[in-house]
């Protein structure tokens, strides 16, 4: 298997050099490539690879800002002086956009329209469409109504300035697209090749893509139950994923050329101080983050963060002398929106003993950086794991839809999952007996449910900040207290913000629409402080 993908790194690697973001707004929507009888199955790793593996988005739209806001990492400078200040910048509240239009866009709109109705391309359009709103998902989630039925189709209809859909609109054609293209799937038809996420599985693209439907079925629930419901069972029941190995993941190998993550995972490179030299981190463990996952004695703590020593390729894991020393895992964090350089005005210095000499540990360095298995370069990434999937169903349990189970057995079986999910990632094998202790610990307790259901759905989302953002916007949970820690330079009125505002370049290029958009938004204005139309006040 591993040579299988490295061959395909090789052909993944040179597409991405030949799909670089282009700067012109009509080069944008041409045909991407130069020949109309490519294989569109080619598109699809570099689609794929390009989706975990941008750090220029990675870091500005789910670090600095909507992870930073979420707690489960502070320190890092950005993150701290724009997210946890409330600072507005404009090249970082449009990073997702400006990236993912020419590049994931720009490529999945031409896999979806040049195999339509083409009864040799039956999968891999079907694959197309599911990528194509999971895609499009994490823009709408952020910004609100974007451009999507008229998104990248210069080459096709000539549409060089594309008109802004209502989200309402949009999600409702998602539910459309996701049904219509798990149903198309037919196993006697074309061959999914070059899929790192299933190896061509087409039964787990078919959950794969319930599993999507349910996920955006569940952001409607303060807006629309009746339809969330709807949606959520029909999702369901079509069938989504039921165990560990549905988890759609992306493996990286440890490639880098020139600065580019052209193999690597985008989310370590962010955690890492340096893209080609991975010495150091400058994240921490929020003291939000480490207070849960102490309080519900929760396994994975120490899988998500260690302590190490300052050093290239940090060689030695010192958490549990650090601990010994300082006495909790709370000590070991950060509070919110602190700057890893203020931990040592926080406590002083430590010694301990490693391998032998006493060594004198600073409190930048007791504090849990995120872990090895999490922060390798080549470390896999989770497009969406069965724990989320049965914390969702556990949800639409408690409102008593239909999903085959009571909310505490799906319940259970997300804790259960959520731990073993950990061995992706490398992690050693947790013991039996430590996830029936931690499931029992914590069962699903009569009046907390919800908050029970979307406090671990967080847990889930500790290393996919854009996901924990829209959750928790939609549901309240878990309670987060914003430290505006610097009120004089604040813009979100000392509060988290609840959407990225449009790129300026929209206003430069694509002026009457973003301003038809803006109208709709409360007062007329692109605030970050307005709702999107799910978030309902």
């Amino acid at each position: 298997m591993k040579s299988t993908i490295y061959k395909k790194g090789v052909v993944v690697l040179l597409t991405v050099l030949l799909l670089m973001r282009c700067e012109n707004f009509e080069e944008m929507n041409r045909n991407p490539t130069t020949s109309t009888n490519m294989d569109r199955n080619l598109m699809l790793p570099t689609i794929q690879l390009q989706l975990s593996g941008g750090t220029f988005e990675t870091l500005r739209n789910a670090f600095i800002y909507s992870g930073h806001w979420m707690q489960h990492w502070t320190g890092e400078y950005s993150t701290t002086e724009y997210g946890g200040k409330g600072q507005r910048n404009e090249q970082y509240m449009s990073a997702l956009w400006i990236s993912q239009y020419p590049r994931e866009i720009k490529n999945v709109v031409d896999m979806v329209e040049s195999t339509r109705d083409d009864d040799s391309n039956v999968n891999i359009n079907a694959v197309a469409r599911i990528m194509k709103v999971y895609i499009f998902s994490r823009l709408t989630d952020l910004y609100g109504d974007i451009p999507y039925s008229d998104a990248a189709k210069g080459y096709y209809s000539k549409i060089y300035a594309p008109k802004y859909d209502k989200q309402e609109d949009i999600y409702m054609d998602f539910f459309k697209e996701l049904d219509e293209a798990v149903k198309s799937i037919d196993p006697a038809k074309d061959k999914i090749t070059y899929d790192y996420y299933f190896e061509g599985d087409l039964a787990r693209w078919k959950k794969f893509g319930n599993s999507l439907r349910l996920r955006l079925a569940m952001r409607l629930t303060k807006i629309n139950v009746a339809k969330a419901q709807q949606e959520a069972e029909a999702a369901i029941a079509s069938g989504v994923m039921t165990s560990i190995a549905d988890v759609a993941v992306m493996r990286h190998t440890k490639v880098a050329w020139g600065g580019i993550t052209s193999g690597g995972n985008a989310t370590s490179y962010v955690f890492m101080n340096s893209q080609l030299d991975a010495d150091k981190s400058l994240f921490r463990m929020c003291t939000t983050f480490a207070d849960h996952l102490v309080a519900t004695s929760d396994p994975r703590l120490t899988f998500f963060g260690a302590s190490y020593l300052e050093g290239a390729q940090r060689p030695d894991d010192i958490t549990a002398q650090v601990l010994a020393s300082v006495g909790s895992y709370h000590a070991m964090a950060l509070p919110p929106s602190t700057f890893t350089y203020e931990a040592n005005q926080l406590g002083g210095a430590i010694d301990i003993t490693v391998n032998g000499e006493t060594v004198n540990v600073t409190k930048e360095y007791q504090c849990l950086q995120p872990s090895r298995y999490i922060s390798e370069i080549e470390s896999p990434y989770m497009m969406m794991s069965y724990s989320e999937v049965e914390l969702w169903m556990a949800e639409a349990a408690f409102r008593s839809w239909t999903t085959g189970s009571t909310a505490a057995e799906h319940f259970s079986r997300a804790l259960e999952a959520g731990v073993r999910e950990m061995s992706v990632y490398g992690a050693p094998e947790i013991p039996q007996d430590d996830i029936d202790d931690f499931v029992a610990t914590n069962p699903l307790l009569p009046g907390s449910e919800l908050e029970q259901i979307n406090t671990q759905l967080w847990v889930a989302f500790a290393l996919n900040g854009q996901e924990a953002y829209a959750n928790w916007r939609r549901s309240g949970f878990p309670t987060i207290v914003y430290p505006n820690r610097d009120p004089a330079v604040n813009e979100s009125n000392g509060r988290i913000p609840r959407r990225m505002q449009y790129p300026q370049e929209e206003f430069d290029y694509n002026t009457e629409h973003v301003r038809d958009a803006v109208s709709r938004l409360p007062g007329g204005k692109d605030e970050w402080t307005s709702h999107v139309w799910w978030d309902k006040e």
